[in-house]
């Protein structure tokens, strides 16, 4: 009788739990959905926006989490594609990623360069790593004029390319297919395909091999 007791006992516990789990995933479904709601409610007031996608989506442990808010927002992003923790993106609606993309902690994704329906301002496409602490630079301004007149223009980086760590991408340029970015360089002119720059400014180093046959992925649960 009392081992059948202890059993019993044993299975009303975890019969607990499990509720207990359930009810807290439920409970953090429910804050997602509100989230995403709130998000897309916001999507009309850009600085109310970009608080929340940098105060707290960018911090959300989850993945799928954050991408699923992320795209919520406006932002394009591709299959198996992931953007790290700590990412700062401002307006969204201007940024497109591809398949197979790793965005790297603190880098600075900024679509400012169009506004809502004119396309993405800064589009990253297939197969693309980028770093941690890169950032990518909508725009300027022309020092002597009176007002002080911005010149926003729109950044592409091509498929395959690999930008290191802590690079600075300035605005109206193209990274080529497959280039590499040395790390803490300064790209102010398009790079041509296949090859590897760096520097401040980035200058031709080398030629890359054609030849490549990787894909990128990096989705963990936690990350």
């Amino acid at each position: 009788m009392h081992r059948h007791g202890g059993v019993a006992g044993e299975m009303h516990c975890v019969g607990d739990r499990r509720e207990v789990v359930m009810k807290r995933s439920a409970l953090a479904v429910g804050s997602v959905l509100a989230l995403a709601a709130l998000i897309r409610r916001a999507c009309s007031n850009e600085l109310f926006l970009d608080y929340l996608l940098n105060t707290v989506v960018n911090k959300i442990p989850f993945p799928t989490t954050r991408l699923a808010l992320y795209r919520a927002a406006g932002m394009r992003i591709g299959h198996n594609s992931n953007i790290m923790m700590h990412v700062r993106v401002m307006s969204p609606h201007g940024i497109e990623i591809g398949d197979n993309c790793i965005i790297g902690e603190f880098v600075w994704l900024d679509g400012r360069a169009v506004r809502v329906g004119e396309g993405p301002g800064l589009k990253i496409g297939n197969n693309v790593n980028v770093g941690a602490n890169t950032i990518f630079i909508p725009g300027g301004h022309l020092p002597d004029s009176a007002d002080f007149f911005g010149l926003p223009e729109k950044t592409l980086v091509e498929d395959n390319v690999w930008i290191t760590m802590n690079c600075t991408i300035l605005y109206g340029l193209t990274v080529g297919e497959g280039a590499v970015v040395s790390a803490a360089s300064l790209v102010n002119k398009d790079v041509a395909p296949y090859t590897m720059v760096g520097g401040v400014p980035a200058r031709y180093l080398k030629d890359r091999a054609r030849d490549l046959d990787y894909k990128l992925y990096n989705r963990e649960r936690w990350i």
